[in-house]
């Protein structure tokens, strides 16, 4: 009796640890075979229900997910980017990071750029910068500016300040988790990603239309400043110096700096695109042109004459080539 009751419960522990390890096996097939019905091009019936299950599912979709964005087929790559993104979990950015810099389809380049901005973070600006005006597809780069539209806003809440009086911001390439932003006459930064924000009450001199970091010293930046040219801070926003040796503007115009980068290979070359403000009661913006600094900003040279008839509000060097965001064109100029 003893020995059939030992059987009885070594059989209910047996059927136990089954039963405990046969839901997780199910479920994992479960979700793969939901993730197989993205392959389809259309969005037939069997497709939108795997993809409201696989939302439902959230984090534990997300692991399938990731390895269907290697996947060889560009459809279920695709669908796959568009799953992440409404699942929006953290786990996903770096694979989300690699499909949008390395995928060789637009469509799945833009699902990315649309998923990485789904993603409460603001660990993936950089990427969306880049792809912004790097991309060679036209709907990748407008989707990776509207998922920066979206962090903005996030980025306003998270800071506290209102959208409308968030002048620019800039985050660091050597740490993303440094990001500053100006309002007013104030800088606001954090050091840890968003979790807590500081604020260097008026050490702007005026307010800031563009703010850029150092990529290889998250102290140094850039800022231009309303009608006053160039400034550089050296102790991360503190303290701010003129750096306006060779910016020269119209008499009774008012200069505006409206993008500048930092090349990543040679930290000293600072480059602006430049406007002026002309007029009284109807006031108007004409580009100036492109100028370059090859000593941190100390003095500036000019590049380009009257760009473009519209504003540059990004530029970024890669190589000998400098990329300029005017609209939604993206100008190249060759740098020597």
């Amino acid at each position: 009796m003893i020995a059939l009751l030992a059987s009885a419960l070594i059989l209910a522990v047996v059927l136990a640890v089954a039963a405990s390890a046969n839901p997780p096996a199910a479920a994992e097939m479960r979700i793969q075979g939901l993730v197989n019905e993205l392959r389809q091009d259309k969005l037939t019936a069997s497709r939108h229900t795997a993809q409201s299950e696989l939302e439902s599912m959230g984090d534990a979709a997300v692991p399938a997910l990731m390895v269907a964005l290697r996947s060889d087929n560009t459809v279920l790559r695709r669908n796959a980017a568009d799953m992440l993104g409404f699942i929006a979990s953290p786990r996903s950015i770096s694979s989300l990071q690699f499909a949008l810099a390395n995928d060789a389809a637009p469509t799945v380049r833009r699902n990315a750029a649309w998923a990485l901005g789904e993603i409460d973070t603001f660990a993936t600006l950089n990427d969306l910068q880049r792809a912004a005006i790097f991309d060679t597809n036209n709907l990748t780069r407008q989707t990776a500016q509207d998922s920066l539209a979206r962090i903005r806003t996030r980025l306003a809440l998270s800071t506290g300040i209102p959208e409308t009086s968030l002048n620019t911001f800039a985050v660091s390439q050597q740490n993303p988790n440094v990001i500053y932003a100006a309002t007013r006459r104030d800088i606001v930064l954090t050091q840890d990603g968003g979790k807590t924000w500081k604020t260097l009450t008026n050490a702007l001199p005026s307010a800031s239309n563009t703010l850029a970091v150092s990529p290889t010293n998250a102290q140094v930046l850039y800022a231009g400043i309303d009608g006053s040219g160039m400034y550089k801070s050296t102790d991360g926003g503190r303290t701010w110096d003129a750096i306006n040796n060779g910016l020269q503007v119209a008499p009774g115009a008012r200069l505006v700096v409206t993008a500048i980068t930092v090349d990543p290979t040679e930290p000293q070359r600072v480059v602006i695109a430049t406007g002026a403000m002309l007029g009284t009661s109807n006031v108007e913006f004409y580009p100036t042109g492109i100028l370059v600094s090859n000593n941190g900003g100390q003095d500036w040279k000019s590049l380009q004459q009257n760009t473009s008839s519209e504003a540059l509000t990004q530029l970024a060097l890669k190589g000998n080539q400098l990329y300029a965001l005017a609209g939604n064109r993206v100008v190249k100029y060759q740098f020597n």
